[in-house]
């Protein structure tokens, strides 16, 4: 940059009411256009605004749509959580979650496995018992031990355990959330037919705090036969 411009833009940046005292300046300068055309001062100053105009505007529709979001999160919540606290014993609160689940979050297919001393495939219940040394859970090795939700596709070996024939066609995605401390109650396996609706980039904030709900709200209603009863 030449010395002269530097010291042009060092006055101006001092002088911030130089166009003040200087009107008839604003009309005359020409500010390149990327139509290749020179245009006023004034009239970039109007396109410069129009355009922050727009970039609110698109702002503002955000901070709507994430406020009706976090509205709608919020209702499902409060309908998940007055399933669980309302449910007088095991099978009311894992037919609760699964109603939920399915119903409000839109779950195409929900198996709670929950750990214990002896196995029990659940027959037509979404949950089931499972000991914590079968040999199917080594699919979920890393998951386990992470203690913490993750989302995308599953395995075959992970889809065969959780939904077995239900899961070809009706299962391309999924989430899993660990229930209790380093997942020692269990976890909960929410399935979609859409391979899109679960993915590894998204968030898992809600995830936990549902979490949290079934860990706690088991812990006070032990099923006979669990790991710790």
């Amino acid at each position: 940059m030449a010395a002269d411009e530097a010291s042009v833009i060092d006055y101006l940046n001092s002088q911030p009411d130089f166009f003040d005292r200087h009107p008839e300046l604003v009309s005359r300068l020409r500010v390149p256009h990327h139509s290749g055309e020179a245009v006023s001062l004034v009239e970039k100053q109007v396109a410069v605004l129009r355009q922050q105009n727009r970039q609110l505007e698109r702002r503002l529709v955000d901070l709507v749509d994430v406020a009706r979001s976090n509205d709608s999160l919020i209702d499902r919540m409060h309908q998940l959580a007055l399933a669980l606290v309302t449910a007088s014993d095991r099978q009311e609160l894992v037919a609760g979650l699964d109603d939920v689940l399915r119903n409000r979050f839109d779950a195409d297919e929900v198996i709670i496995c929950l750990f214990a001393d002896r196995s029990d495939d659940g027959g037509d219940s979404p949950a089931r018992l499972v000991h914590p040394e079968d040999p199917g859970l080594s699919a979920f090795r890393n998951f386990l031990r992470g203690g913490r939700p993750q989302l995308g596709r599953l395995s075959e070996a992970q889809l065969a355990f959780l939904f077995g024939e239900k899961a070809e066609g009706r299962v391309g995605s999924a989430a899993l959330v660990p229930l209790g401390a380093d997942a020692s109650q269990g976890m909960i396996a929410i399935g979609s037919r859409n391979k899109d609706h679960f993915s590894a980039t998204q968030g898992t904030l809600f995830l936990e705090r549902m979490a949290d709900l079934v860990a706690a709200t088991l812990a006070r209603q032990p099923a006979p036969g669990e790991r710790g009863v």
